[in-house]
Protein backbone atom coordinates (compact mmCIF):
# COMPACT_ATOMS: atom_id res chain seq x y z
CA UNK A 1 0.00 0.00 0.00
CA UNK A 2 2.96 1.96 0.70
CA UNK A 3 4.51 1.68 -2.21
CA UNK A 4 1.49 2.29 -4.58
CA UNK A 5 1.02 5.62 -2.54
CA UNK A 6 4.75 6.52 -2.88
CA UNK A 7 4.21 6.04 -7.05
CA UNK A 8 1.05 8.10 -6.96
CA UNK A 9 2.59 11.26 -5.52
CA UNK A 10 5.71 10.71 -7.83
CA UNK A 11 3.54 10.17 -11.08
CA UNK A 12 1.56 13.48 -9.93
CA UNK A 13 4.80 15.86 -8.92
CA UNK A 14 6.58 15.14 -11.84
CA UNK A 15 4.12 16.92 -14.52
CA UNK A 16 4.50 20.04 -12.40
CA UNK A 17 8.73 19.77 -13.47
CA UNK A 18 7.82 19.74 -17.66
CA UNK A 19 8.31 22.28 -19.67
CA UNK A 20 5.27 23.16 -21.50
CA UNK A 21 5.44 24.80 -25.17
CA UNK A 22 7.42 28.18 -24.47
CA UNK A 23 8.05 29.05 -28.05
CA UNK A 24 4.47 28.47 -29.87
CA UNK A 25 3.52 31.23 -32.49
CA UNK A 26 -0.22 31.12 -32.73
CA UNK A 27 -1.04 31.61 -36.27
CA UNK A 28 -3.95 33.74 -35.63
CA UNK A 29 -1.34 36.33 -34.14
CA UNK A 30 0.94 36.12 -37.21
CA UNK A 31 0.86 37.97 -41.12
CA UNK A 32 2.76 34.92 -42.69
CA UNK A 33 4.79 37.20 -45.85
CA UNK A 34 4.42 34.73 -48.66
CA UNK A 35 6.37 37.34 -50.98
CA UNK A 36 9.04 40.67 -50.47
CA UNK A 37 9.92 43.12 -53.33
CA UNK A 38 13.01 45.14 -52.45
CA UNK A 39 13.10 48.41 -54.56
CA UNK A 40 15.44 51.79 -53.98
CA UNK A 41 14.19 55.23 -53.95
CA UNK A 42 16.32 58.36 -55.25
CA UNK A 43 16.86 58.91 -51.87
CA UNK A 44 18.88 55.20 -51.29
CA UNK A 45 15.91 54.16 -48.88
CA UNK A 46 14.76 50.66 -48.93
CA UNK A 47 11.46 50.09 -50.71
CA UNK A 48 9.41 46.70 -49.25
CA UNK A 49 6.46 45.20 -51.09
CA UNK A 50 5.30 42.51 -49.00
CA UNK A 51 2.22 40.30 -49.96
CA UNK A 52 0.19 37.95 -47.86
CA UNK A 53 -2.83 35.88 -47.30
CA UNK A 54 -6.05 37.41 -46.04
CA UNK A 55 -9.25 35.52 -44.77
CA UNK A 56 -12.78 35.42 -45.76
CA UNK A 57 -13.55 38.03 -43.74
CA UNK A 58 -11.15 40.53 -45.09
CA UNK A 59 -12.37 39.24 -48.75
CA UNK A 60 -16.14 39.94 -47.55
CA UNK A 61 -15.54 43.41 -46.29
CA UNK A 62 -13.67 44.55 -49.76
CA UNK A 63 -10.39 44.67 -48.69
CA UNK A 64 -8.48 45.70 -51.48
CA UNK A 65 -6.09 42.80 -52.97
CA UNK A 66 -3.65 42.00 -55.51
CA UNK A 67 -4.74 39.17 -56.32
CA UNK A 68 -7.99 37.44 -55.30
CA UNK A 69 -6.11 36.13 -51.76
CA UNK A 70 -3.73 38.06 -51.14
CA UNK A 71 -2.70 41.42 -49.94
CA UNK A 72 -0.01 43.89 -50.39
CA UNK A 73 1.52 46.62 -47.77
CA UNK A 74 4.37 48.60 -48.74
CA UNK A 75 6.85 50.20 -46.33
CA UNK A 76 10.34 52.01 -46.61
CA UNK A 77 13.27 52.01 -44.66
CA UNK A 78 16.95 52.50 -43.96
CA UNK A 79 17.62 48.67 -43.90
CA UNK A 80 15.61 46.01 -45.52
CA UNK A 81 14.47 44.73 -41.47
CA UNK A 82 13.91 48.62 -40.80
CA UNK A 83 10.78 48.29 -43.54
CA UNK A 84 9.62 45.19 -42.04
CA UNK A 85 9.56 47.18 -38.65
CA UNK A 86 8.09 49.98 -39.70
CA UNK A 87 5.41 47.12 -41.74
CA UNK A 88 4.73 45.94 -38.13
CA UNK A 89 3.06 49.23 -37.35
CA UNK A 90 0.63 49.30 -40.27
CA UNK A 91 -1.06 45.84 -39.84
CA UNK A 92 -2.98 43.97 -36.42
CA UNK A 93 -0.74 40.81 -36.20
CA UNK A 94 3.06 40.35 -36.23
CA UNK A 95 4.90 39.98 -39.35
CA UNK A 96 6.17 36.75 -40.14
CA UNK A 97 8.66 35.88 -42.69
CA UNK A 98 9.62 32.45 -42.05
CA UNK A 99 7.02 31.43 -44.61
CA UNK A 100 8.46 33.44 -47.28
CA UNK A 101 8.73 31.73 -50.77
CA UNK A 102 9.98 34.27 -52.94
CA UNK A 103 12.51 37.59 -52.61
CA UNK A 104 12.36 39.71 -55.38
CA UNK A 105 14.86 42.50 -56.42
CA UNK A 106 14.28 45.08 -58.73
CA UNK A 107 17.16 45.82 -61.77
CA UNK A 108 18.49 48.90 -59.34
CA UNK A 109 18.82 47.21 -56.35
CA UNK A 110 20.32 43.98 -58.16
CA UNK A 111 22.78 46.18 -59.16
CA UNK A 112 23.23 47.73 -56.41
CA UNK A 113 23.82 44.53 -54.35
CA UNK A 114 21.45 42.21 -52.58
CA UNK A 115 23.67 40.75 -49.73
CA UNK A 116 22.22 43.72 -47.37
CA UNK A 117 18.22 43.02 -47.89
CA UNK A 118 19.25 38.85 -47.46
CA UNK A 119 21.37 39.52 -43.91
CA UNK A 120 18.62 39.24 -41.87
CA UNK A 121 16.65 36.48 -43.18
CA UNK A 122 20.29 34.21 -43.19
CA UNK A 123 21.08 35.67 -39.58
CA UNK A 124 17.52 34.59 -38.73
CA UNK A 125 16.93 31.11 -36.83
CA UNK A 126 13.80 30.91 -38.37
CA UNK A 127 14.53 32.62 -41.34
CA UNK A 128 12.60 31.60 -44.28
CA UNK A 129 16.33 29.78 -45.59
CA UNK A 130 14.48 27.84 -48.86
CA UNK A 131 12.83 31.45 -50.11
CA UNK A 132 14.26 31.76 -53.91
CA UNK A 133 16.27 34.83 -54.89
CA UNK A 134 14.93 36.88 -58.06
CA UNK A 135 15.75 39.45 -60.24
CA UNK A 136 12.89 41.43 -61.83
CA UNK A 137 13.55 43.79 -64.85
CA UNK A 138 12.37 47.05 -63.61
CA UNK A 139 11.16 47.36 -60.30
CA UNK A 140 10.74 44.28 -57.81
CA UNK A 141 7.07 46.04 -57.05
CA UNK A 142 5.70 45.09 -60.38
CA UNK A 143 6.14 41.34 -59.66
CA UNK A 144 4.18 41.58 -56.38
CA UNK A 145 1.69 44.00 -57.40
CA UNK A 146 0.64 41.12 -60.33
CA UNK A 147 -2.72 40.27 -60.95
CA UNK A 148 -2.45 36.81 -61.92
CA UNK A 149 -5.27 34.09 -62.54
CA UNK A 150 -3.32 31.00 -62.39
CA UNK A 151 -3.34 30.46 -58.19
CA UNK A 152 -5.24 32.09 -55.40
CA UNK A 153 -2.30 33.89 -53.76
CA UNK A 154 0.67 35.36 -55.90
CA UNK A 155 3.07 32.99 -53.78
CA UNK A 156 1.73 29.62 -54.88
CA UNK A 157 1.71 31.22 -58.31
CA UNK A 158 5.29 32.45 -58.26
CA UNK A 159 6.69 29.30 -56.63
CA UNK A 160 5.55 27.18 -59.18
CA UNK A 161 6.59 29.12 -61.79
CA UNK A 162 10.20 28.76 -60.55
CA UNK A 163 9.62 25.17 -60.55
CA UNK A 164 8.81 24.98 -63.62
CA UNK A 165 11.58 27.25 -64.71
CA UNK A 166 14.39 25.03 -62.74
CA UNK A 167 12.59 21.84 -64.59
CA UNK A 168 12.69 23.14 -67.60
CA UNK A 169 16.43 24.51 -67.63
CA UNK A 170 16.05 27.95 -68.09
CA UNK A 171 17.22 28.45 -64.03
CA UNK A 172 19.77 27.60 -61.35
CA UNK A 173 18.45 26.38 -58.21
CA UNK A 174 19.66 28.63 -55.57
CA UNK A 175 17.80 29.64 -52.58
CA UNK A 176 18.66 32.10 -49.44
CA UNK A 177 21.11 29.24 -48.29
CA UNK A 178 22.91 28.09 -51.16
CA UNK A 179 23.14 31.85 -52.35
CA UNK A 180 24.77 33.71 -49.15
CA UNK A 181 27.39 31.59 -48.66
CA UNK A 182 28.77 32.21 -52.49
CA UNK A 183 28.21 35.67 -51.35
CA UNK A 184 30.52 35.95 -48.73
CA UNK A 185 33.38 33.58 -49.92
CA UNK A 186 33.87 35.38 -53.76
CA UNK A 187 35.27 32.34 -55.29
CA UNK A 188 32.22 31.97 -57.10
CA UNK A 189 29.35 33.74 -58.35
CA UNK A 190 25.70 32.89 -58.35
CA UNK A 191 23.18 33.17 -61.90
CA UNK A 192 19.88 33.82 -60.65
CA UNK A 193 16.37 33.94 -62.47
CA UNK A 194 15.82 36.64 -64.19
CA UNK A 195 12.03 37.75 -64.93
CA UNK A 196 9.64 40.69 -66.30
CA UNK A 197 6.41 41.37 -65.41
CA UNK A 198 3.32 41.39 -68.54
CA UNK A 199 0.35 43.42 -66.55
CA UNK A 200 -2.04 43.03 -69.93
CA UNK A 201 -0.96 39.44 -69.90
CA UNK A 202 -1.64 39.05 -66.21
CA UNK A 203 1.70 37.24 -66.12
CA UNK A 204 5.34 37.00 -65.32
CA UNK A 205 7.84 35.70 -68.13
CA UNK A 206 11.04 34.00 -68.05
CA UNK A 207 13.89 36.06 -69.78
CA UNK A 208 17.07 33.99 -68.73
CA UNK A 209 19.27 34.68 -66.49
CA UNK A 210 21.18 37.82 -64.08
CA UNK A 211 24.72 37.48 -64.00
CA UNK A 212 26.14 38.64 -60.87
CA UNK A 213 30.25 39.79 -59.81
CA UNK A 214 30.26 39.19 -55.98
CA UNK A 215 27.10 40.46 -54.56
CA UNK A 216 26.43 42.89 -57.47
CA UNK A 217 24.66 42.19 -60.68
CA UNK A 218 26.49 43.15 -63.82
CA UNK A 219 24.77 40.58 -66.63
CA UNK A 220 22.02 38.99 -68.38
CA UNK A 221 22.19 36.36 -70.39
CA UNK A 222 18.98 34.98 -72.14
CA UNK A 223 16.77 32.22 -72.52
CA UNK A 224 19.04 29.93 -74.78
CA UNK A 225 22.28 31.48 -72.73
CA UNK A 226 21.10 30.25 -69.80
CA UNK A 227 19.88 27.07 -71.00
CA UNK A 228 23.84 26.67 -72.41
CA UNK A 229 25.20 27.63 -69.35
CA UNK A 230 23.47 24.93 -67.29
CA UNK A 231 24.59 22.42 -69.55
CA UNK A 232 28.40 23.50 -69.86
CA UNK A 233 28.32 23.74 -65.79
CA UNK A 234 26.90 20.11 -66.04
CA UNK A 235 23.99 21.28 -63.74
CA UNK A 236 21.20 20.07 -66.95
CA UNK A 237 18.38 18.14 -64.75
CA UNK A 238 15.77 17.11 -67.64
CA UNK A 239 15.84 17.50 -71.00
CA UNK A 240 16.76 20.90 -72.80
CA UNK A 241 15.49 21.77 -76.21
CA UNK A 242 17.07 24.31 -78.54
CA UNK A 243 15.67 26.50 -81.85
CA UNK A 244 18.30 26.16 -84.49
CA UNK A 245 18.47 28.13 -87.20
CA UNK A 246 20.10 26.13 -90.48
CA UNK A 247 21.96 27.55 -93.24
CA UNK A 248 18.98 26.51 -95.97
CA UNK A 249 17.79 29.60 -97.45
CA UNK A 250 13.76 28.58 -98.09
CA UNK A 251 11.15 30.21 -99.24
CA UNK A 252 8.69 29.07 -96.18
CA UNK A 253 10.77 30.44 -93.36
CA UNK A 254 9.54 27.72 -90.83
CA UNK A 255 11.66 25.31 -93.10
CA UNK A 256 14.84 27.04 -92.39
CA UNK A 257 14.67 25.87 -88.32
CA UNK A 258 14.70 22.67 -86.58
CA UNK A 259 14.04 21.94 -83.19
CA UNK A 260 16.55 19.50 -80.90
CA UNK A 261 16.23 18.31 -77.26
CA UNK A 262 19.51 17.08 -75.23
CA UNK A 263 18.83 13.87 -73.21
CA UNK A 264 22.19 12.69 -71.95
CA UNK A 265 25.50 15.09 -71.33
CA UNK A 266 28.21 14.27 -70.14
CA UNK A 267 30.16 17.06 -68.52
CA UNK A 268 33.69 17.22 -67.88
CA UNK A 269 35.81 20.69 -66.65
CA UNK A 270 39.65 20.31 -67.09
CA UNK A 271 41.94 22.50 -65.41
CA UNK A 272 45.40 23.29 -67.12
CA UNK A 273 48.43 25.46 -65.74
CA UNK A 274 51.21 25.73 -67.98
CA UNK A 275 54.25 28.48 -66.92
CA UNK A 276 51.66 30.32 -64.33
CA UNK A 277 48.54 30.94 -66.47
CA UNK A 278 45.43 29.04 -66.24
CA UNK A 279 42.77 28.01 -68.51
CA UNK A 280 39.97 25.87 -68.58
CA UNK A 281 38.37 23.87 -71.00
CA UNK A 282 34.32 23.16 -70.70
CA UNK A 283 33.59 19.57 -72.29
CA UNK A 284 30.50 18.51 -72.88
CA UNK A 285 29.56 15.53 -74.86
CA UNK A 286 25.48 15.42 -76.17
CA UNK A 287 23.03 12.97 -77.05
CA UNK A 288 20.20 14.77 -78.84
CA UNK A 289 17.35 14.01 -81.00
CA UNK A 290 14.87 15.77 -83.83
CA UNK A 291 11.93 16.68 -82.24
CA UNK A 292 10.81 18.86 -85.51
CA UNK A 293 12.16 19.80 -88.91
CA UNK A 294 9.38 20.92 -91.37
CA UNK A 295 11.55 20.20 -94.52
CA UNK A 296 11.42 16.28 -93.47
CA UNK A 297 13.73 14.24 -95.15
CA UNK A 298 15.68 12.98 -92.56
CA UNK A 299 16.84 9.77 -93.77
CA UNK A 300 19.84 10.52 -95.86
CA UNK A 301 22.97 9.81 -94.17
CA UNK A 302 24.32 12.83 -96.02
CA UNK A 303 21.80 14.97 -94.92
CA UNK A 304 22.13 13.70 -91.09
CA UNK A 305 25.82 14.46 -91.19
CA UNK A 306 25.44 18.09 -92.88
CA UNK A 307 22.31 18.85 -90.52
CA UNK A 308 24.73 17.30 -86.96
CA UNK A 309 27.69 19.67 -89.01
CA UNK A 310 25.47 22.91 -88.34
CA UNK A 311 23.84 22.25 -85.00
CA UNK A 312 27.07 22.03 -83.86
CA UNK A 313 28.54 25.11 -85.02
CA UNK A 314 25.23 27.19 -84.01
CA UNK A 315 25.05 25.96 -80.20
CA UNK A 316 28.82 26.17 -80.25
CA UNK A 317 28.52 30.34 -81.27
CA UNK A 318 25.86 30.31 -78.43
CA UNK A 319 28.13 28.22 -75.71
CA UNK A 320 31.16 31.00 -77.13
CA UNK A 321 28.67 33.66 -76.49
CA UNK A 322 27.70 32.57 -73.39
CA UNK A 323 31.48 32.52 -71.72
CA UNK A 324 32.20 36.17 -73.46
CA UNK A 325 28.94 37.23 -71.79
CA UNK A 326 30.38 35.78 -68.00
CA UNK A 327 34.05 36.92 -68.56
CA UNK A 328 32.52 40.41 -69.64
CA UNK A 329 30.35 40.65 -66.54
CA UNK A 330 33.19 38.99 -63.96
CA UNK A 331 30.47 36.33 -63.52
CA UNK A 332 32.48 33.13 -62.51
CA UNK A 333 29.75 30.74 -62.47
CA UNK A 334 31.66 27.71 -63.12
CA UNK A 335 33.64 28.17 -59.81
CA UNK A 336 37.10 28.13 -61.67
CA UNK A 337 38.67 30.67 -59.40
CA UNK A 338 37.61 28.11 -57.03
CA UNK A 339 39.20 25.13 -58.52
CA UNK A 340 42.54 27.07 -59.07
CA UNK A 341 42.39 27.32 -55.17
CA UNK A 342 41.45 24.05 -54.73
CA UNK A 343 44.99 22.57 -57.21
CA UNK A 344 47.42 25.28 -57.14
CA UNK A 345 46.85 27.22 -54.20
CA UNK A 346 50.00 29.05 -54.19
CA UNK A 347 49.46 30.27 -57.91
CA UNK A 348 46.36 31.61 -56.53
CA UNK A 349 47.34 33.56 -53.73
CA UNK A 350 50.28 35.12 -56.03
CA UNK A 351 48.19 35.78 -59.07
CA UNK A 352 44.66 34.78 -59.53
CA UNK A 353 43.30 35.80 -56.18
CA UNK A 354 40.35 37.98 -56.99
CA UNK A 355 41.68 37.96 -60.18
CA UNK A 356 39.12 39.17 -63.56
CA UNK A 357 37.52 36.25 -65.17
CA UNK A 358 38.79 37.31 -68.45
CA UNK A 359 42.26 37.05 -67.39
CA UNK A 360 41.40 33.13 -67.49
CA UNK A 361 40.99 31.45 -71.51
CA UNK A 362 38.30 29.28 -71.19
CA UNK A 363 37.34 27.50 -74.40
CA UNK A 364 34.07 25.07 -74.95
CA UNK A 365 34.45 21.61 -76.51
CA UNK A 366 31.06 20.41 -77.62
CA UNK A 367 30.73 17.29 -78.76
CA UNK A 368 27.22 15.88 -80.56
CA UNK A 369 25.81 12.34 -81.51
CA UNK A 370 22.27 12.27 -82.84
CA UNK A 371 20.72 9.14 -81.65
CA UNK A 372 17.05 9.83 -82.17
CA UNK A 373 15.16 12.02 -85.41
CA UNK A 374 11.71 10.81 -84.90
CA UNK A 375 9.67 7.93 -86.07
CA UNK A 376 8.81 9.59 -89.80
CA UNK A 377 9.95 8.05 -92.36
Amino acid sequence: MRRTSKRLIVFIFIPLLLTGCWDQRLLKEQKLIMLIGYDINPNGEVIANTSYPIGKRALENNISSASSRSTILTTSGRTALDTLLHADLNISERIDTSKVQVIFFGEKMAKKGIYQELDNIYRNPKGALSAKAVIIEGEAAAAIRLKQEEADINGQYYAEFLKSGEATGFFTDYNVQSVCPLLLKHTKDPLLPLLNVHYEKHRARSVGMALFDNEKMTGKLNIPESKMFLLLNGTKKQKVSFLVKINQQEKEIQKDFVVVEVINTRQKTKLTVKNDVASANLSVKLQYRITEYPKNHLTKPLLLNQLNKEIKNTLTKTAESTIAKLQEANCDGFGIEEKIRADHHQLWEKKYKNAALKEIPIKADLQFELINTGIIN
